[in-house]
């Protein structure tokens, strides 16, 4: 048996009366709530105060009047009182001779805070999602534009739904049989798989420095899975009559013997008269057939193509316009997304060629076809499907289960084929198929006010810039300026200058001075909450408000790296500010409830910033979390609950978090020198 009873011996002062700790019982048990033994002397109160656990009184002595916000009683011995969280409340005792003496009880529970704020995706929101991006063309490694776009945009979704404990598979492929690997191995003096294989290993490595984390870099053509479904699919749509055969005019060059397409053509777009390659218009978003190219060149000797009659299998698009009207107004998609799909819906969908004559990619499983390649686009509805399989899963557990979701990532240069193409292929293959459930798509990312080009060398590799410059500090940057509305900029003056003056100059100093706090005036160790202020309160509010700010930054439907960008550097601004704001509570000895709580709230913000950073700077993330004396591993908190008070800080900002990128950057000019 175990007992403790009320001693005048272990009374100590706190909220301006005596109170004798009951639980946590040292040794005995730690309960889900704190208890004490409580008196009031006669003619005295107690502090003015509130706080954000719920609280019972249990009155076994005296008489007193009870005070919870405008509200009065008068209470005596057998009289219980509650008092909801953050309600400011005082007990007087009205007594001049006899001492108020009450149990008190109290618990945290954040269903009772009535200002909660909980995300409006949380209840429909998927278990398991299944996250892609575009599959890079390996003709070149990576450059800071294609980091800035799907795959930095795949990642931090990934890393999100992680947080919130979501079963999330990350997952693309090199687009190896695009014919622009075939072109660019002709330069290189190799055979296009030696040439896709050496550059899809740079791709990887480029994703790996990124701390870009995908469940495999699937390689197509030796994947046991891709090629056999890819044609199976096909010849699916063929038999059940989805694709037709026609006769039509194509593009030819005569010096060269080819059939022209994508890389072998370029002109004018006919629908907005920008240059363009063949079967696409980067610019306007638009497709062409190539034989519709305005001052068209064959771009591998420069002649203009003569016209000539192919046999080629089609997909008849315009069958699919009243089922691709339904689906977008379903799907989450940007608003340049959806312009794009009402554009070419009213322009009248295209039937769109699925075969081309050519000597690379995979063959076309009908007969009469046989000089033919399946179109890479046509190639891509299926490899979707093949995906799961690269982790262990069926196609229909990803793309036909109630529970499961898929979110597409990808450029605007790729939005027709993914918004349009793409889900009228798969619903023709199997109508019962649960097409993506939201599209991430960017806008270009610009170097210097023009276009990041491999073909044209003008860009900055991924993976040079990234052994000069931590992942994270990269990683912030991009999302900070992410071309998610409209096409943006990168420079590396603007860029060292934009991470320095952040993470150097505001996130560095607050952590320091935190950390200097935390040991200076706690030991190191977590504080309990005690008395709340307003400033308290609001400060709370702010801190809820951002993290449900975030929240829908990395939902797919609000998808913005931008806002989450900013959001992080609000928090770090705002616990900086309240911070200073707070020093003032040092000058007042009795004021060390409010000085507890104020400490316990710029733990909670320092925990908040580590969680909410967590999809952006990942390492950074991983250290603080650490630091503030974790173990486990974080999840994402709709309602931010407190770093454990007593929780011992391990090194907490011991080692700067961040470094100069502009100095880096020097060095490495220097060592280029």
């Amino acid at each position: 048996m175990h007992i403790q009873r009320l001693d005048p011996a272990k009374l100590f002062e706190a909220y301006g009366i005596q109170v004798q700790m009951l639980y946590p019982w040292d040794g005995v048990v730690e309960p889900p709530f704190g208890a004490a033994w409580a008196v009031v002397a006669p003619g005295q109160s107690t502090k003015h105060h509130a706080h954000q656990e719920g609280e019972t009184f249990f009155f076994a002595k005296g008489q007193g009047v009870m005070r919870i916000g405008d509200d009065a009683v008068v209470v005596g011995a057998g009289d219980v009182v509650y008092q909801p969280p953050l309600h400011r409340h005082i007990l007087e005792n009205t007594s001049q001779t006899e001492d108020l003496v009450f149990l008190t009880v109290w618990w945290e529970d954040l269903r009772l805070w009535a200002d909660r704020k909980v995300g409006a995706e949380a209840a429909g929101r998927p278990h398991r999602v299944m996250v892609t991006a575009a599959p890079p063309t390996p003709n070149g490694d990576l450059h800071v534009g294609h980091l800035s776009g799907p795959y930095l945009a795949g990642d931090l979704h990934a890393r999100y739904l992680r947080l919130r404990g979501a079963e999330v598979h990350y997952i693309f492929g090199s687009d190896d049989n695009q014919s622009y690997v075939q072109t660019n191995a002709a330069k290189m003096g190799l055979a296009p798989q030696a040439a896709a294989d050496v550059l899809a290993g740079q791709i990887q490595a480029t994703l790996a420095a990124a701390r870009i984390e995908i469940e495999e870099l699937v390689r197509p053509n030796a994947s046991p899975w891709h090629a056999p479904i890819v044609q199976s699919f096909f010849r699916r749509l063929y038999d059940e009559r989805k694709l037709e055969a026609r006769e039509a005019p194509s593009p030819y060059c005569e010096p060269c013997g080819r059939y022209l397409y994508e890389a072998y053509i370029r002109g004018r777009c006919p629908h907005c008269g920008n240059l363009t390659g063949g079967n696409l218009c980067e610019d306007c978003g638009c497709y062409n057939d190539c034989v519709d190219l305005l001052d068209a060149v064959c771009t591998q000797c420069g002649a203009p193509p003569a016209r000539k009659l192919f046999t080629r299998l089609y997909f008849p698009l315009s069958r699919h316009a009243g089922e691709l009207r339904e689906y977008w107004e379903t799907v989450a998609m940007n608003p340049s997304l959806r312009s794009l799909c009402e554009q070419v819906a009213a322009a009248g969908l295209p039937d769109i060629a699925v075969t081309h004559v050519a000597d690379w990619g995979i063959p076309v499983p009908v007969a009469g076809f046989e000089d033919q390649r399946i179109f890479v686009w046509c190639e891509m509805a299926p490899r979707y499907l093949a995906y799961p399989r690269h982790f262990g899963a069926e196609w229909e557990s990803y793309w036909k289960a109630d529970d499961a979701a898929v979110v597409q990532c990808f450029g605007f240069d790729n939005g027709f084929y993914y918004a349009v193409l793409l889900p009228a292929l798969l619903r023709a293959f199997d109508p019962g198929i649960h097409l993506a459930s939201a599209f991430l798509m960017n806008e270009f990312y610009r170097l210097d006010g023009l276009k990041f080009s491999t073909s044209r060398r003008h860009a900055i590799w991924g993976r040079e810039l990234l052994a000069d410059v931590p992942a994270d500090v990269l990683r912030f940057h991009l999302a900070a300026t992410a071309p998610e509305a409209e096409g943006t900029n990168f420079s590396l003056p603007e860029f060292a200058d934009a991470v320095d003056r952040e993470l150097l100059g505001v996130w560095q100093p607050w952590l320091e001075e935190l950390a200097a706090r935390m040991r200076g005036e706690f030991g190191g160790r977590v504080p309990s909450t005690g008395d709340w202020t307003e400033q308290h309160r609001r400060f709370f509010g702010r801190l809820e408000t951002l993290a449900a700010e975030a929240a829908a930054a990395y939902e797919a439907r609000t998808f913005s790296p931008q806002r989450a960008a900013r959001v992080l550097g609000d928090l770090v601004r705002e616990a900086r500010r309240f911070a200073k704001s707070e020093e003032s509570w040092r000058r007042v000895p009795a004021r060390g409830e409010e000085r507890r709580t104020a400490a316990a709230l710029e733990m909670l913000a320092a925990k908040l910033l580590a969680i909410l950073a967590a999809p952006i700077l990942p390492d950074f993330a991983a250290r603080l979390w650490r630091d503030l004396g974790f173990d486990t591993e974080p999840r994402w908190e709709d309602r931010p609950s407190w770093v454990p008070s007593g929780q011992t800080l391990r090194g907490l900002a011991a080692a700067p978090y961040f470094e100069s990128t502009q100095e880096a950057l020097e060095r490495r000019q220097r060592s280029a020198a």
